[in-house]
Protein backbone atom coordinates (compact mmCIF):
# COMPACT_ATOMS: atom_id res chain seq x y z
CA UNK A 1 0.00 0.00 0.00
CA UNK A 2 1.41 3.39 -0.94
CA UNK A 3 0.87 6.62 0.94
CA UNK A 4 -0.82 9.65 -0.58
CA UNK A 5 2.49 11.58 -0.68
CA UNK A 6 4.17 8.67 -2.53
CA UNK A 7 1.27 8.70 -4.98
CA UNK A 8 1.78 12.45 -5.56
CA UNK A 9 5.54 11.98 -6.07
CA UNK A 10 4.87 9.29 -8.68
CA UNK A 11 2.27 11.48 -10.41
CA UNK A 12 4.81 14.32 -10.62
CA UNK A 13 7.35 12.00 -12.24
CA UNK A 14 4.83 10.73 -14.79
CA UNK A 15 4.66 12.58 -18.09
CA UNK A 16 1.72 12.02 -20.41
CA UNK A 17 1.80 12.99 -24.07
CA UNK A 18 -1.65 13.44 -25.57
CA UNK A 19 -1.85 13.66 -29.32
CA UNK A 20 -4.34 12.73 -32.05
CA UNK A 21 -4.49 11.28 -35.55
CA UNK A 22 -7.11 13.12 -37.63
CA UNK A 23 -9.07 11.19 -40.22
CA UNK A 24 -12.58 10.53 -41.55
CA UNK A 25 -15.37 9.12 -39.39
CA UNK A 26 -15.33 5.71 -41.14
CA UNK A 27 -11.52 5.47 -40.87
CA UNK A 28 -11.74 6.37 -37.19
CA UNK A 29 -14.19 3.50 -36.61
CA UNK A 30 -11.86 1.07 -38.38
CA UNK A 31 -8.80 2.27 -36.42
CA UNK A 32 -10.68 1.95 -33.12
CA UNK A 33 -11.66 -1.63 -34.08
CA UNK A 34 -8.44 -2.92 -35.70
CA UNK A 35 -5.70 -0.38 -34.97
CA UNK A 36 -3.54 1.38 -37.53
CA UNK A 37 -2.65 -0.69 -40.60
CA UNK A 38 -0.66 -0.07 -43.79
CA UNK A 39 -3.71 0.87 -45.76
CA UNK A 40 -5.07 3.98 -47.45
CA UNK A 41 -8.23 3.47 -45.39
CA UNK A 42 -6.48 4.50 -42.18
CA UNK A 43 -4.60 7.42 -43.67
CA UNK A 44 -1.24 5.92 -42.67
CA UNK A 45 -0.22 4.45 -46.01
CA UNK A 46 2.84 5.82 -47.75
CA UNK A 47 4.46 4.21 -50.80
CA UNK A 48 7.95 4.60 -49.27
CA UNK A 49 9.75 3.73 -46.03
CA UNK A 50 7.29 5.86 -44.00
CA UNK A 51 4.44 3.36 -44.33
CA UNK A 52 4.90 2.18 -40.74
CA UNK A 53 4.73 5.75 -39.38
CA UNK A 54 1.52 7.22 -37.93
CA UNK A 55 1.26 11.00 -38.15
CA UNK A 56 -0.40 12.75 -35.22
CA UNK A 57 -0.44 16.24 -33.77
CA UNK A 58 -1.09 17.67 -30.31
CA UNK A 59 -2.56 20.78 -31.99
CA UNK A 60 -6.28 20.58 -32.73
CA UNK A 61 -5.93 23.63 -35.02
CA UNK A 62 -3.41 21.80 -37.20
CA UNK A 63 -5.31 18.51 -37.03
CA UNK A 64 -8.66 19.95 -38.03
CA UNK A 65 -7.07 21.14 -41.29
CA UNK A 66 -7.02 17.46 -42.25
CA UNK A 67 -10.30 16.20 -40.87
CA UNK A 68 -12.56 16.56 -37.86
CA UNK A 69 -12.62 12.94 -36.69
CA UNK A 70 -9.78 12.26 -34.31
CA UNK A 71 -8.26 9.12 -32.87
CA UNK A 72 -6.85 10.11 -29.48
CA UNK A 73 -3.52 8.69 -28.38
CA UNK A 74 -2.13 8.80 -24.85
CA UNK A 75 1.53 7.93 -24.22
CA UNK A 76 2.88 7.65 -20.68
CA UNK A 77 6.53 8.69 -20.18
CA UNK A 78 7.41 8.48 -23.88
CA UNK A 79 10.99 8.89 -25.09
CA UNK A 80 10.55 11.65 -27.64
CA UNK A 81 13.25 12.56 -30.17
CA UNK A 82 12.99 16.22 -31.22
CA UNK A 83 14.11 17.32 -34.67
CA UNK A 84 14.87 20.88 -35.70
CA UNK A 85 11.85 22.76 -36.95
CA UNK A 86 11.85 23.43 -40.70
CA UNK A 87 12.36 27.14 -40.00
CA UNK A 88 15.31 26.47 -37.68
CA UNK A 89 16.81 24.21 -40.33
CA UNK A 90 16.68 27.08 -42.84
CA UNK A 91 18.51 29.38 -40.42
CA UNK A 92 21.13 26.74 -39.57
CA UNK A 93 21.90 25.88 -43.17
CA UNK A 94 22.40 29.57 -44.04
CA UNK A 95 24.79 30.15 -41.14
CA UNK A 96 26.62 26.90 -41.90
CA UNK A 97 27.01 27.83 -45.58
CA UNK A 98 28.35 31.29 -44.71
CA UNK A 99 30.96 29.96 -42.28
CA UNK A 100 31.97 26.73 -44.09
CA UNK A 101 34.98 26.42 -46.31
CA UNK A 102 34.71 25.29 -49.93
CA UNK A 103 36.11 21.88 -48.93
CA UNK A 104 33.50 21.46 -46.18
CA UNK A 105 30.71 22.31 -48.59
CA UNK A 106 32.11 19.87 -51.17
CA UNK A 107 32.30 17.10 -48.54
CA UNK A 108 29.03 18.11 -46.86
CA UNK A 109 30.77 17.68 -43.46
CA UNK A 110 28.61 18.50 -40.44
CA UNK A 111 25.83 19.78 -42.67
CA UNK A 112 22.57 19.87 -40.69
CA UNK A 113 19.89 17.69 -42.22
CA UNK A 114 16.27 18.66 -42.86
CA UNK A 115 13.52 17.81 -40.36
CA UNK A 116 12.21 14.87 -42.47
CA UNK A 117 15.78 13.50 -42.81
CA UNK A 118 16.36 13.87 -39.08
CA UNK A 119 13.09 12.04 -38.38
CA UNK A 120 14.00 9.25 -40.83
CA UNK A 121 17.43 8.85 -39.20
CA UNK A 122 15.87 8.77 -35.71
CA UNK A 123 13.48 5.95 -36.70
CA UNK A 124 16.38 4.01 -38.29
CA UNK A 125 18.26 4.31 -34.98
CA UNK A 126 15.30 2.81 -33.11
CA UNK A 127 13.30 5.87 -32.00
CA UNK A 128 9.60 5.18 -31.45
CA UNK A 129 8.27 8.77 -31.16
CA UNK A 130 9.66 11.74 -33.12
CA UNK A 131 8.47 15.33 -32.82
CA UNK A 132 8.90 17.89 -35.60
CA UNK A 133 8.18 21.28 -33.99
CA UNK A 134 6.67 24.30 -35.75
CA UNK A 135 5.75 22.26 -38.82
CA UNK A 136 2.72 21.96 -41.04
CA UNK A 137 1.75 20.98 -44.58
CA UNK A 138 4.56 18.62 -45.58
CA UNK A 139 6.78 19.96 -42.78
CA UNK A 140 6.96 23.46 -44.27
CA UNK A 141 4.65 26.00 -42.62
CA UNK A 142 2.96 28.25 -45.17
CA UNK A 143 1.64 31.76 -44.67
CA UNK A 144 -1.61 31.80 -42.71
CA UNK A 145 -1.50 28.13 -41.66
CA UNK A 146 -1.80 27.35 -37.95
CA UNK A 147 1.52 26.47 -36.36
CA UNK A 148 1.91 23.22 -34.50
CA UNK A 149 4.04 20.13 -34.14
CA UNK A 150 3.88 16.78 -35.87
CA UNK A 151 4.28 13.82 -33.56
CA UNK A 152 5.31 10.83 -35.66
CA UNK A 153 5.34 7.39 -34.09
CA UNK A 154 5.83 3.87 -35.25
CA UNK A 155 2.66 1.90 -35.88
CA UNK A 156 3.17 -0.49 -32.96
CA UNK A 157 3.55 2.37 -30.45
CA UNK A 158 0.51 4.14 -31.94
CA UNK A 159 -1.62 0.98 -31.64
CA UNK A 160 -0.63 0.52 -27.97
CA UNK A 161 -1.42 4.17 -27.27
CA UNK A 162 -4.94 4.44 -28.70
CA UNK A 163 -7.12 5.97 -26.00
CA UNK A 164 -10.34 3.98 -26.25
CA UNK A 165 -12.15 6.08 -23.63
CA UNK A 166 -10.77 9.64 -23.74
CA UNK A 167 -12.04 11.83 -20.93
CA UNK A 168 -14.55 14.43 -22.03
CA UNK A 169 -14.26 18.11 -21.30
CA UNK A 170 -16.65 18.98 -18.49
CA UNK A 171 -18.34 22.37 -18.50
CA UNK A 172 -20.43 23.87 -15.73
CA UNK A 173 -24.11 24.13 -16.60
CA UNK A 174 -25.30 27.56 -17.66
CA UNK A 175 -21.77 28.97 -18.10
CA UNK A 176 -20.69 30.22 -21.48
CA UNK A 177 -17.28 29.40 -22.88
CA UNK A 178 -14.87 32.29 -22.26
CA UNK A 179 -13.17 33.93 -25.21
CA UNK A 180 -9.51 34.93 -25.02
CA UNK A 181 -10.43 38.58 -24.51
CA UNK A 182 -12.89 38.01 -21.67
CA UNK A 183 -11.40 38.23 -18.17
CA UNK A 184 -11.95 35.39 -15.74
CA UNK A 185 -14.83 36.17 -13.38
CA UNK A 186 -15.03 34.95 -9.79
Amino acid sequence: MITFSEFLDEARRMRVLRTAHYTTASNKDEIMRSGFRDSPSTGTYHPDERKDIVYTTPSSRVGSDYSHSRVNLKLVNPEVVNTDSPRDFGKKIKSWMSSASDEDIADKKDKPTSAPDQAKAAFKQGAKVVRVPNAHGGFTPREGQPEGSYIMMDKETANKSIDKTPSRTMRAKGKEKRTKTQPKTK
